[in-house]
C-alpha cells in the first residue's frame, strides 16, 4: 500500500482467505485452532502442547503471488516442527528479536519491558513465520543473562534493519516515510528500536524523529522538522487504519531521542 493511498484515506481490507484456508489445512492434519486473539495471533493445539502463530508474512506473500503453496507450507512446517526452543544459546540466538505487544495482557514469566503507554517491548525467537516468547526460564536453560538477550536482540535487529529500505513519499515538500521489508512484517515495527536506526533515520529525516504505528505490519516515520504538519494531518488515517485493520498495534504518537521513546499524543483519545 503506498503512503500517498494511505494518506489521504485508503483503507487497506485484509482478507479473509488466507486464515480460512490455513484452518482447513490445520484441522486437515488432525489440529485446531483454539482461539485468535485481538492482534490475529494464532493459538493452535497439538498434543498436549499449544503453538503461537502468525499469518502476517503468508499474508503478504500470497496477496503477491496468489499461491495456495505458500499456505500449505507454512502448514508443513508447523507440523515438521520441534515444539520446543533448542536448548544451546548457539543454535538460537541469531533469530532471537524485540518485538512489541499491546501492555493490556498478562505477561507472567515472559521477559518484557514497558515501551509506551499502550506498548511493551516483548523478546521472541522466530523459526521461519513461528513465533515463540522468550521466558525467564529459557534463560536458565540457555546460561545467559537478560543483559546478554537484549544485546543479542540489537544485533539481529541491526543486521536485519541493513536490509530493510526506508521509503518515502513527499507531501507538500515534506517526507513521509515508511520502513519496507517484506521478509519482516512481524518485526518491521520493532526495527524502529535497533541500535542503528538513528544513523540509517537521519540520512532522509532527522534525529530526534517522530513515528506512529497504528498496526504492526507498517509505520509512518517523519522529521522533527515537520511535527506540526504531519501530526495534524496524518490523526485520522492512524485511527482509521487502528480500529479497522486486522492487527491493530497502537495509536500513539512517538518521538524517538537519545532518551529513548516518549508518548506525545494518542489520536484515539484526541
Amino acid at each position: 500500500m503506498s503512503i500517498i493511498k494511505s494518506f489521504f484515506g485508503f483503507n487497506n481490507q485484509k482478507r479473509d482467505f488466507v486464515l480460512d484456508y490455513f484452518k482447513v489445512q490445520i484441522e486437515k492434519q488432525g489440529m485446531k485452532i483454539d482461539s485468535i486473539d485481538e492482534t490475529e495471533l494464532i493459538y493452535i493445539s497439538k498434543g498436549d502442547i499449544n503453538l503461537k502463530v502468525s499469518l502476517d508474512n503468508i499474508r503478504v506473500v500470497y496477496e503477491r503471488e496468489y499461491d495456495k503453496s505458500v499456505i500449505t507450507g507454512f502448514v508443513k512446517s508447523i507440523l515438521n516442527y520441534s515444539l520446543e526452543m533448542p536448548e544451546h544459546w548457539s543454535d538460537v540466538k541469531e533469530r532471537i528479536f524485540v518485538s512489541l505487544f499491546t501492555s493490556e495482557y498478562d505477561y507472567q514469566d515472559f521477559i518484557n519491558f514497558e515501551f509506551s503507554q499502550k506498548v511493551n517491548k516483548i523478546y521472541t525467537y522466530r523459526e521461519n513465520d513461528l513465533f515463540f516468547w522468550v521466558t525467564y526460564e529459557n534463560l536458565k536453560k540457555w546460561n545467559i543473562s537478560e543483559k546478554k538477550l537484549v544485546e543479542q536482540a540489537q544485533q539481529n535487529g541491526d543486521r536485519i534493519l541493513s536490509a530493510t529500505k526506508i521509503v518515502y513519499d513527499t507531501i507538500e515538500d515534506r517526507k513521509l516515510g515508511m520502513l519496507e521489508s517484506p521478509e519482516n512484517e512481524n518485526l518491521k515495527a520493532a526495527l524502529l528500536l535497533a541500535p542503528s536506526m538513528k544513523e540509517r533515520i537521519v540520512k532522509d529525516f532527522s534525529f530526534p524523529f517522530y513515528a506512529v504505528i497504528p498496526v504492526r505490519d507498517f509505520c509512518y516515520v517523519f522529521s522533527e522538522h515537520d511535527f506540526e504538519f504531519f501530526s495534524q494531518r496524518i490523526g485520522q488515517v492512524v485511527v482509521e487504519e487502528y480500529e479497522q485493520s486486522a492487527y491493530p498495534f497502537t495509536p500513539e504518537l512517538l518521538r524517538f531521542s537519545e532518551v529513548g521513546v516518549e508518548t506525545v499524543g494518542i489520536y484515539s483519545e484526541l
